[in-house]
């Protein structure tokens, strides 16, 4: 009993002030018996001595002594102020309604009034308190309808089957499909990197005939990157490392691309100018040196600043009228016939030697 009081106490005031508000409450009880014994020990502790009795709606009040400090419960003076100013509205309505009853009959009147006065407040309170239980009750029956709701969406989403290959229990998306899937668009945004750079973007057809140049030199550089990497190659193995080398591939042409245009006219223009908007603060240094290593080091930001904005500006325009164009008609049979070379999991590897088969009949459709 006294430790789960402690624990609770604990977990208001503190474990450095729960021992000392518990033995101030029994001192309390202990008082209010005036003197008279205590009978019945365990009974008293469970109804009288542990038990909190707040005055009010605070959950630190006991007593009407706030548990945190010691001192007087403002809410309880509040509550007692309230009930003050009823009963002197309803002596004042007594005293202005009958005012020929004498003294001891206007006392049971005001009594009487105040009674019924508590009582509808209780009842309003009462509806309150019932009204609220109800919305709550709703809250939480939505609640768990919403959170059963998900956790179907997620137990039919691990359970979907890839998209791509068709693995069952694939979340949607294999990992083997997922890599491949970052392996386009990593391959697409290196193409679009050299493209954007070198290509002449006023020109489609020019520019269309560079993409297809680079992106066939970008598989080829990929494809003998991942045979000289892969020793056993896996499934698995093999769309991971396609994933990664392609990652190498998209850093080195973005920092190549970056190079060339720090290097450009427009880049050099910038850095100039901001190389000159230093000097003209050299008074500011306390050397020659040093102004000039500021104004250097602004010439190297500005430059390499127009680059990456030149980059940017390129991709998107580059995007644009890549969006532009009407879509291209899906290779549907290399499409095919990819995915009749891929082994599904509990597939010997005879099987995949119906590829020509299925190449064949895919042709004929």
């Amino acid at each position: 009993m006294v430790r789960s009081e402690l624990a609770r106490l604990r977990g208001l005031v503190g474990a450095e002030s729960a021992e000392q508000v518990l033995v101030q409450r029994l001192e309390r009880r202990l008082g209010m018996q005036a003197g008279r014994p205590v009978v019945g020990l365990e009974g008293w502790l469970l109804r009288r001595g542990l038990p909190q009795k707040p005055g009010c709606w605070s959950h630190l009040c006991d007593d009407g002594v706030r548990m945190d400090t010691g001192s007087g419960c403002s809410s309880c003076e509040s509550v007692m102020g309230d009930r003050r100013a009823l009963r002197a509205s309803v002596a004042s309505e007594v005293a202005v309604e009958v005012p020929e009853l004498p003294l001891q009959g206007r006392r049971r009147e005001v009594e009487r009034r105040l009674h019924e006065r508590v009582q509808v407040r209780a009842a309003a309170q009462g509806v309150r308190r019932e009204r609220a239980a109800a919305e709550q009750a709703a809250r939480q029956g939505a609640l768990a309808a919403r959170r059963e709701k998900l956790d179907a969406a997620e137990r039919e989403r691990v359970t979907a089957p890839c998209g791509e290959c068709g693995i069952p229990e694939a979340a949607g998306l294999c990992l083997v499909c997922a890599s491949g899937r970052r392996t386009r668009d990593l391959l697409q945004q290196a193409v679009d990197v050299i493209v954007a750079v070198r290509a002449d973007l006023d020109d489609p057809a020019a520019t269309g005939k560079l993409a297809e140049q680079v992106a066939a030199d970008t598989r080829r550089l990929l494809e003998g990157a991942v045979a000289r990497s892969v020793d056993t190659q896996t499934e698995a193995v093999l769309a991971y490392t396609r994933a990664a080398i392609a990652e190498q591939i998209l850093a080195g042409r973005r920092a190549s691309a970056l190079e060339w245009l720090v290097a450009g006219e427009e880049a050099e223009a910038e850095a100039d100018r901001a190389y000159e908007a230093a000097m003209r603060r050299r008074h500011r240094y306390p050397t020659r040196s040093l102004a000039l290593r500021a104004a250097e080091e602004a010439a190297e930001r500005a430059g390499q600043t127009a680059a990456r904005t030149m980059l940017r500006d390129r991709l998107a325009r580059l995007e644009d009228e890549r969006s532009a164009r009407p879509p291209a008609s899906v290779g549907w049979e290399r499409r095919c016939a990819e995915l009749a070379r891929r082994t599904l999991p509990g597939e010997s590897p005879a099987a995949v030697g119906t590829v020509d088969l299925a190449e064949g009949l895919v042709s004929a459709a």
